[in-house]
């Protein structure tokens, strides 16, 4: 009997400290989902988070995803039923929440961008991290950067993440705050070319930084050279692996020490930092107080200017009585057309005219408050939504400001209209902006940019002959310009004019030739290929299509 209890003592031993030795189950794997954008894909950061603990701990089973998409807030990714359906679904460890760069909003004031709202933000980093405890995971908060010309919006990010993180008992990763600590290091460039998004050294540090908060455990000594597979800007995984970052052994260990030295003091929800909210560097507009305001005296056209587009020169507001109510219309001017506001209601209350707009060129809705003040009006414009907009408006019943009398421009504007049906856009469009150059005293043609691109936005919309005249204009104002040639046989062709469009890429072709363009030789192989007859889809099109212009 006493063998037997021995027996069965020493058993139990051996199997309490058999179960001791083995690692639990849930540590053989760590499944990491980030949710995010085009801050998390460059360079494939998951892949990076990835590689530097599966370095330190090669039997851990690591599992990474990423739902992303370019500029996407989480106010974007919580309308997405399907992310929420992977959170619950996929018994992650982490889940790392990345807000866009503004906090998913901003406020645009006249032509000034600030940002620092945090309402938003704040909103759904609750929705999600509900969803995050209840399907056992862990919420972290992957703390941003700012861009490198505006250092100084660093604490407004670094006080909204540890706020939002502190409330919630999450974890924040403070990638802003080593970002910050190491931005002025000559030795260390951070930044992609357009000074927002990371470069490869960027990425490692934010990965290092993710490393020291998930693992409590200093990356120092860990690789700098680092192979893995690209990820698309959805998340998906890319099949070929290439070189994602290729440090010297300082770099590494610059990053390494800097995103420990702050990682560790942030490791548990308790050691938040208490970072003092800062003043917001901006006033929110209101419209002054004016006269109480009676139909009868502010019936007919009212002139002005605003900051509602940079392309603008003025905008006129027309007041009419319908059965004694406001009916208003709204244009606004720029030297190649005239945009109406769509206006859905308008109505006097006390000493306001309040409008509600639609944009249809912005596809916005805006209310206008205008006040009355002698024999000018004032008026603030705002639009809300991810991006809150104010713009102001000035009015009065002179029609010349800035040298330019609106009246006029009104006129030339109907007249191109018309001419445009009788003798084509071409040829109306050169008249329109001889006449225009007379009534601002200057010649003036427009831009090869805004032609161009205005040429590919129809494109787009599938919009093709008024994207050929367009681009047959940028071909007659800047003949010297190769770009012209070919954006102009490009839509000939979706047009179905080849024999036209030959004949157009044959004048590229003697252009750049004449010219030694370096693109001379990738100018001439779609000229054989036009020749041939081939359907060309323009390997690079040319020029890519650039950005729309801002106005129009």
């Amino acid at each position: 009997m006493i063998y037997i209890k021995r027996f069965f003592s020493l058993l139990l031993l051996l199997i309490v400290v058999f179960s001791c030795s083995q690692p639990k189950e849930q540590d053989d794997k760590i499944k990491i989902l980030f949710i995010g954008n085009s801050y998390t894909y460059y360079n494939s950061t998951p892949e990076l988070l990835k590689a530097l603990i599966k370095e330190k701990f090669p039997e851990q089973i690591v599992e990474t995803q990423l739902i992303s998409g370019g500029g996407m807030t989480l106010a974007d990714h919580w309308k997405n039923e399907s992310t929420k359906e992977t959170i619950r679904t996929g018994e992650w460890d982490y889940v790392i929440l990345q807000e866009q760069s503004n906090l998913g909003m901003g406020v645009i004031i006249d032509h000034n961008t600030y940002f620092g709202q945090t309402d938003l933000f704040y909103d759904h980093a609750r929705k999600f991290d509900a969803e995050i405890i209840k399907s056992g995971a862990k919420t972290v908060f992957l703390m941003t950067w700012s861009v490198r010309n505006q250092p100084q919006e660093q604490a407004i990010l670094t006080h909204a993440y540890a706020t939002i993180a502190k409330e919630l008992e999450a974890i924040v990763a403070p990638v802003g705050l080593v970002w910050d600590k190491m931005r002025t290091n000559p030795k260390i460039d951070l930044y992609a070319d357009d000074g927002g998004h990371p470069s490869p050294m960027g990425s490692y540090l934010v990965a290092t930084t993710l490393y020291g908060t998930l693992m409590g455990e200093n990356p120092l000594g860990l690789s700098g050279v680092i192979t893995g597979n690209r990820l698309s800007n959805s998340g998906e995984l890319l099949e070929d692996k290439e070189l994602l970052v290729n440090l010297s052994d300082e770099e590494t260990q610059l990053i390494q020490e800097a995103s420990w030295e702050v990682a560790k003091t942030m490791q548990n929800p308790s050691d938040h930092l208490d970072f003092k909210r800062p003043e917001p560097s901006y006033t929110i507009p209101v419209i002054a107080q004016g006269e109480p305001i009676e139909l009868k005296n502010i019936i007919g056209k009212w002139y002005g200017t605003s900051t509602y587009g940079s392309d603008y020169l003025g905008q006129i507001m027309e007041v009419n009585d319908v059965e004694g109510k406001p009916e208003v219309s709204l244009s606004f001017f720029s030297p190649h057309a005239k945009d109406q506001m769509r206006v859905d209601s308008s109505v006097i209350k006390g000493d306001q005219l309040i409008l509600t707009l639609y944009d249809s060129l912005r596809t916005r809705n805006s209310e206008v408050c205008i006040s009355l003040s002698g024999s000018n009006m004032e008026g603030i414009l705002k639009s809300s939504g991810n991006i809150q907009i104010y713009k102001h408006l000035y009015f009065s019943k002179k029609p010349s400001l800035n040298e330019i009398d609106l009246s006029v421009l009104e006129l030339l504007m109907e007249s191109f209209q018309s001419n445009i049906v009788k003798e084509g856009y071409a040829k109306a469009a050169l008249k329109h902006y001889k006449q225009y150059s007379k009534l601002i005293s200057e010649t003036y043609k427009p831009e090869e940019f805004y032609l161009n691109a205005v040429g590919y936005n129809l494109l787009r919309d599938e919009k093709v002959n008024d994207a050929l005249n367009y681009f047959q204009l940028a071909m007659i104002y800047y003949p010297e310009s190769i770009n012209t040639y070919q954006s102009y046989a490009e839509a000939l062709i979706l047009a179905g004019q080849k024999d036209k469009a030959l004949a157009v890429y044959m004048n590229a072709y003697e252009l750049a030739k004449k010219s030694g363009d370096e693109n001379l030789a990738f100018i001439e192989d779609n000229l054989n290929k036009l020749k041939k007859n081939i359907s060309v889809d323009f390997e690079g099109e040319g020029s890519p299509p650039p950005p729309p212009p801002p106005s129009h």
